[in-house]
C-alpha cells in the first residue's frame, strides 16, 4: 500500500484518503499484464440499491425518533461524539448541512464522522481560507424537490453525486485503470438500469436491514442460497500502513514540520501527536478509523501538493518545479489556488468513505 501511493497519486492526480485504491491500480496492472484490455465492475450497484452499511445504522438511528418532536437520533449522535472524544463544533453546522441537502441522510452522517479530521488536523490558514465553505452547496441541489423524497433516495442521491464519481469512478476506477491502458465497463451505470431502479419504491432496495434486496433476489434464481444472501463484505486496505514502525523515506518527509509548513494546509503539532496518540485507541473501533483516515489524508494531501504543485517536499518524482529556499533560508510558503483546496470529491474538505461492495 505504502509504496505504491505515489503512483496512485500521479495516476489519480488529487489526493487519495482510501487506501484500498493502491491495491486496485496493482490489480489493473496485473490485468494488464496478462494480455487482458476490458474489465467489467459493479460500481453503482451499492449506489442504487442501498449496499453500504451506513444506510443500515442511520435506518437503527431513526428507530430512536418515535417520539414526534423528540430528536432521540440526534441526542445519540451527539453523546457518541463526546464519548469518543470528538473535536466540538457547532451544531449550527450540521443543521446547515441538513438545509442545503434537505434534510439528515446515511451520507451525512458518515461524512460528517470522516470529516472530523478537518477540525484535529487543517492549520489556521485552512480554516480561515475556507471560511464558512460548504461543499455540498456546489452540488446545487434542487432542495423543494429533494424534501420531498424518501429519506433513503436522499442518501442515495448524495452517494451518486459525490462517492461515485468522485471516489469510485476516479481513484478506483477509470483513472488507476486506465494508467495500465484497461477499460472499465460499468452494467449498474447503464442508463435503462439506472431509470428502472430509481422508480423503485425504497422498500426494493433496503429491506428492513437487508441491503441490495432485489439484486439478491434476482441472484438467487442463479446462485446458491448462501451466495446470494451473504453479508456484504468491504474492500479494505490498512489505514495505519504509513505510520508503522518502518515505513518508507518519503513518507518522514512529507510529514516533516519543515514540509507541513511549506503547504501550510496542516498543523504540525497535532499531525505529529496523532501520529503517535492513534496507536492508543482500539483497534476497528470508529474513532481509530476516523483517526487513521484523517493521517491517510494529510499524507496524501502532501503527497499530492509534491507531485503537482511543488517538488521540494520529499526524495521522489515530481511534476512540478522544486521551490527551493529563500536566500535567508526561508521555505517559500506555497499557497494552492482555493479551487483546489475547495474540491469536494478529493481534499480533506469533504471525506471519501472507504471501502467498495465485492
Amino acid at each position: 500500500v505504502v509504496d505504491t501511493y505515489p503512483l496512485l497519486i500521479q495516476a489519480a492526480e488529487g489526493p487519495v484518503t482510501d487506501t484500498a485504491c493502491s491495491a486496485l491500480l496493482l490489480l489493473a496492472r496485473e490485468v494488464h499484464a496478462r494480455g487482458y484490455k476490458v474489465a467489467q465492475t459493479g460500481e453503482g450497484s451499492d449506489e442504487w440499491l442501498a449496499g453500504y452499511p451506513w444506510y443500515k445504522t442511520h435506518r437503527l438511528l431513526g428507530l430512536l425518533d418515535f417520539i414526534p418532536g423528540v430528536p432521540l437520533s440526534q441526542f445519540a449522535r451527539r453523546a457518541y461524539l463526546r464519548l469518543t472524544g470528538a473535536p466540538r463544533f457547532a451544531w449550527s453546522l450540521a443543521r446547515r448541512i441538513q438545509r442545503t441537502n434537505g434534510g439528515r441522510s446515511a451520507w451525512t452522517d458518515i461524512y460528517g464522522l470522516m470529516s472530523l479530521s478537518k477540525l484535529r488536523f487543517f492549520s489556521a490558514w485552512m480554516h480561515e481560507t475556507l471560511a464558512d465553505h460548504l461543499p455540498y452547496a456546489d452540488l446545487t441541489p434542487n432542495v423543494q424537490r429533494i424534501r420531498r423524497w424518501h429519506p433513503l433516495n436522499r442518501a442515495l442521491y448524495l452517494g451518486a453525486r459525490i462517492h461515485l464519481p468522485g471516489l469510485l469512478l476516479n481513484a478506483k476506477g477509470d483513472r488507476v485503470a486506465m494508467h495500465s491502458s484497461v477499460e472499465t465497463r460499468y452494467p449498474f451505470l447503464d442508463e435503462e438500469v439506472f431509470t428502472f431502479l430509481a422508480r423503485l419504491h425504497p422498500r426494493w432496495k433496503l429491506r428492513g436491514l437487508r441491503d441490495k434486496y432485489l439484486l439478491r433476489l434476482l441472484a438467487e434464481r442463479w446462485l446458491p442460497h448462501e451466495i446470494a444472501w451473504r453479508p456484504k463484505a468491504m474492500f479494505l486496505a490498512p489505514f495505519d500502513s504509513f505510520h508503522a514502525e518502518r515505513v518508507p523515506a518519503y513518507v518522514e518527509q512529507l510529514l516533516s514540520e519543515e514540509s507541513l509548513r511549506k503547504t501550510g494546509y496542516f498543523e504540525p503539532a497535532a499531525v505529529h501527536h496523532w501520529r503517535q496518540a492513534f496507536r492508543t485507541l482500539r483497534r476497528g473501533s470508529p474513532h481509530r478509523a476516523s483517526m487513521e483516515l484523517g493521517l491517510v489524508g494529510v499524507v496524501a494531501t502532501q503527497l499530492w501538493h509534491h507531485t503537482f504543485l511543488d517538488g521540494s517536499l520529499a526524495d521522489l518524482p515530481s511534476r512540478a518545479q522544486s521551490r527551493g529556499p529563500q536566500s535567508n533560508g526561508t521555505p517559500i510558503p506555497h499557497r494552492a489556488p482555493l479551487e483546489s483546496v475547495r474540491q469536494p470529491e478529493s481534499s480533506l474538505a469533504t471525506h471519501h468513505a472507504p471501502g467498495r461492495g465485492k
